[in-house]
């Protein structure tokens, strides 16, 4: 199965300066005959990068978000607005809808999504919540979820938080989903950000496929890691001898995207606005 991950939007730019760049994160994934949406960025800007790049967004079958903050769905309703979205199902965990915030000592700030079911069902989308653990949406791809949390160092940011059950509470990421495609070179797993933490999803991935990770793409939420955890976590990907690390996002900043390149060497790409990925 051919795959081709396109990344139609994250933070940075790479060759092609026509491209917007913004805080947040979409991929265009073509996985044999399927076309998939992950993610849609915060805004419209990921369809306008798609049209420069000649990527028809109207094959999308399945948009898969990965988790309800504005930087993953800001730009969906765009997608309904200006893409036929009928025939593609949003897919998303329990938990995608709740209100989320981000807290500060005196203050807090809405970081969920600008949309709720109710607007997505009027206009004749099919929501899938998908409740399974692991799920296979298509051919060899397969939604991945409910993380197990073993690695001590990763813990949930505490200025996350959700409402739920009209009470604020920390935020679990209960609704954060990864996509993992099993590729003729092995699993290719792709992220949003990686709230529950970037070794908690691998270590999961491994324990329920059993097979070799050929290649890690997207968010990772390394911005907060101080250096310990960031040497530990390249320590992690090493020994799993993974041989792709693309880097988006919500990765840190130049000093943390330059150790991750000295460390990881030759598997490390810095994965751009514009970036393409094939297997």
């Amino acid at each position: 199965m051919k795959l081709e991950i396109t990344t139609l939007i994250e933070n940075s730019l790479g060759e092609h300066l026509q491209l917007t760049c913004e805080h947040g994160l979409s991929f265009f994934i073509k996985a044999g005959e399927v076309s998939l949406l992950f993610d849609t960025g915060a805004s419209s800007s990921f369809i306008k990068n798609a049209k420069l790049m000649c990527i028809d967004l109207s094959e999308v079958s399945q948009v898969l978000i990965s988790h309800g903050h504005y930087d993953h769905s800001g730009g969906y309703t765009a997608f309904l607005e200006q893409i036929i979205p009928q025939k593609a199902a949003l897919i998303v965990r329990p938990g995608f809808f709740d209100k989320k915030y981000g807290a500060g000592p005196l203050h807090s700030e809405y970081l969920g999504n600008g949309f709720t079911s109710k607007d997505i069902i009027a206009k004749g989308v099919q929501i899938e919540t998908v409740r399974e653990d692991i799920k296979e949406i298509a051919p060899n791809v397969f939604s991945v979820s409910g993380f197990e949390r073993n690695c001590a160092m990763e813990k949930t940011d505490p200025r996350f938080r959700v409402m739920r059950n009209a009470k604020e509470q920390l935020d679990d990421f209960r609704d954060e989903q990864a996509l993992v495609i099993k590729s003729d070179k092995g699993l290719v797993v792709i992220l949003g950000c990686s709230h529950p933490g970037l070794i908690n999803i691998l270590s999961t991935v491994q324990n329920r496929f059993h097979e070799k990770i050929y290649a890690v793409i997207g968010g990772t939420h390394l911005v907060e890691a101080d250096r310990q955890r960031l040497e530990k976590t390249m320590d992690y990907l090493l020994d799993l001898d993974v041989p792709a690390v693309g880097i988006s996002h919500c990765s840190g900043d130049a000093d943390h995207i330059a150790y991750m390149k000295y460390r990881l060497k030759d598997r490390f790409f810095h994965n751009n606005t514009g970036t393409r990925f094939v297997v």
